[in-house]
């Protein structure tokens, strides 16, 4: 696998940038989601462009990108502009699908003109949401999402990690459930270990009212039985 290093990759404000964004997803509950996009075939580019021209290739696609995103979300560059990650503060993985999705369709049909060249610049795109248990450096985040990129191919353009795809599994099974405490939730009950779920209900379950209680027994009966018949 391979590691993104905070030396070569990402500047102490980038970095700053993420943590930022991290904090206050955690602080609000709302979730995190990281793209990280590898640009494909840049050796056959830079042999026909020359290495002065990818450089400035890289960094126009970079002002284009900054130009066109929200302003809630960060791009950051790494190695040397080959790679970039955005950074989705306040996005599930559904919405982070919807972006690489719509980032792989604009990439594909995008020409770039530098001098008298047009590029076009392939790209494979992996998409890592932040674990709502678990507390990732800014580091474990760019590293998730970048390794990410292993599991692409020439066919599926874009994959998810284990924490996305846990994730939107969580969401496709009840997709009526939108709050972000449901989700909280469904990816708990969704865990191998559900010991997290029962310390989060249980003190829950102690302070309602008698009659919600009951009612919600009812529910657990009417989901037990439906389990069976599954």
């Amino acid at each position: 696998m391979t590691a993104v290093t905070t030396s070569s990759s990402t500047s102490s404000h980038s970095q700053q940038m993420i943590h930022q964004a991290m904090s206050l997803c955690r602080r609000h509950q709302q979730p995190l989601s990281i793209l990280a996009i590898r640009f494909q075939e840049l050796g056959s580019v830079k042999a026909d462009i020359g290495a002065e021209r990818i450089q400035r290739l890289l960094a126009k696609v970079l002002h284009q990108m900054h130009a066109t995103k929200r302003c809630e979300d960060g791009l950051v560059s790494c190695q040397s502009g080959q790679s970039l990650f955005v950074v989705l503060p306040a996005t599930a993985v559904d919405g982070a699908m919807a972006m690489a999705q719509r980032l792989q369709q604009w990439f594909s049909s995008q020409e770039f003109e530098l001098d008298e060249f047009f590029i076009s610049l392939p790209t494979r795109i992996g998409v890592h949401c932040a674990s709502q248990r678990e507390e990732e450096g800014v580091v474990q985040l760019l590293n998730r999402a970048f390794n990410t990129l292993e599991d692409t191919t020439e066919t599926t353009h874009i994959a998810l990690s284990g924490s996305a795809h846990k994730q939107l599994a969580a969401l496709q099974s009840a997709p009526e459930a939108t709050g972000q405490l449901s989700r909280q939730l469904l990816e708990l009950a969704n865990d191998t270990d559900q010991t997290s779920l029962m310390e989060v209900l249980s003190p829950a379950l102690s302070v309602l009212d008698e009659r919600l209680r009951l009612k919600l027994v009812d529910q657990l009966l009417e989901a037990s039985t439906q389990a069976k018949a599954i």
